[in-house]
């Protein structure tokens, strides 16, 4: 999946690809609609500029947030507001995210010393030399064109959040031989974004619908503010937990695990039913290649600039029934950096892990990691 190797202070630096930007335009909002009227404004811009297909805009997952959580309540007269920053009981930490054109995992002449998998196959060998090689595996299964992007970031997102880091070297001696291997903490985390890279995902949520760029996900606005900012009240303020979220809107994913958050809301000059909000989305990065060993977490801040808009309840409080992207004050434009689809993992005790490496084996590979927690 997309990874980046460098923080990113504000939500300006990204890449969209080549897809098409749709921004959706103020209409009048009907709460009576099925639809979430930001749905209905992305369609009706999207007839006017002769799309089909509308019908795919009914796709419960574009107001999965809303349907499970309900709508956010903004007591207007508490404006203008400033949350507190909620931080997730977990913080994640970051890694490498050894790109798919690397061959640091299996090719010794590419690592500093010998590779990960080869240090792997000496240990589960002396238990049993009939056994197969995880290194082998991935030399016959290495593609050099893979994409630039393509690496193990899904599998650090999720392991970050769910394992504890390892944080220091773990030497294993080899039976019968006078040696032993050490695998420092570059190898630990490979070997433990390994055991993820084809981890179960049923037992996911999604919230949002991934934009693919063709007819199966092409909603670009989604996850729209309405969403994102109810999901942030339960996920962060509310259970405190930590989530992944694919902060590129385009078809190409970057996930990044989200441990913190915070918010400014503010009413609008000449529209009562709409306030105007900040929200500074805290995540954990990839390390740079120079800092493979580096272990803790390093920070990026992502702003994003948005409008709720809504109707009044009887107590006169705004209940949030749409939203829009825009830009803000500082020049961070939303509307062409938002984030995708939103990820929560439930119940981590019940993940299923795998590698797409069949001599991966994962109570091996914990053994080795129990040695450094």
């Amino acid at each position: 999946m997309k990874c980046i190797s460098y923080i990113v202070a504000l939500s300006t630096l990204t890449a969209c690809g080549n897809n098409t930007l749709f921004i959706p335009t103020k209409a009048s909002l009907d709460p009576a609609s099925s639809i979430s009227a930001n749905v209905r404004e992305s369609g009706d811009l999207m007839r006017a500029l002769g799309f089909e297909n509308i019908d795919l805009l009914s796709d419960p997952a574009l107001t999965a947030v809303t349907s499970e959580f309900g709508f956010t309540i903004i007591h207007l007269k508490k404006l203008p507001f400033k949350s507190d920053l909620a931080v997730a009981n977990v913080v994640p930490w970051s890694s490498w995210w050894f790109p798919q054109r690397e061959k640091t995992l299996f090719d010794d002449s590419q690592s500093n010393g010998m590779a990960t998998l080869n240090k792997y196959d000496l240990v589960r060998k002396s238990r049993d030399p009939r056994l197969g090689s995880a290194a082998a595996f991935e030399r016959q299964s290495y593609k050099p064109n893979s994409l630039a992007w393509e690496g193990l970031c899904d599998a650090w997102s999720i392991a970050s959040i769910v394992m504890p880091e390892p944080k220091h070297s773990v030497t294993i001696s080899i039976n019968g031989w006078q040696k032993a291997v050490t695998f420092d903490v570059v190898d630990l985390k490979a070997l433990m974004l390994k055991t993820y890279e084809a981890v179960d995902d049923s037992g996911f949520k999604y919230y949002g619908q991934k934009f693919t760029g063709d007819s199966n996900g092409w909603v670009f606005p989604d996850i729209f503010p309405d969403q994102f900012h109810r999901f942030l009240e339960i996920q962060l303020f509310q259970k405190k937990q930590a989530f992944i979220m694919d902060h590129d809107p385009s078809a190409e994913v970057w996930n990044v695990p989200v441990f913190k958050a915070n918010y400014t809301i503010d009413s609008i000059p000449g529209e009562p039913n709409s306030v105007f909000v900040r929200t500074w989305v805290f995540s954990a990065e990839q390390v740079t290649a120079d800092k493979k060993s580096s272990v803790g977490t390093r920070e990026a801040i992502r702003e994003y600039n948005y409008v709720l808009t809504g109707i009044r309840n009887s107590s006169g409080d705004l209940l949030v029934k749409s939203g829009y992207w825009t830009k803000g004050p500082t020049g961070v434009d939303s509307r062409r950096d938002h984030p995708d689809y939103l990820t929560t993992i439930p119940d981590p005790q019940r993940l299923i892990r795998k590698s797409w490496n069949p001599e991966i084996d994962i109570k091996l590979v914990d053994e080795i990691l129990s040695q450094s927690f």
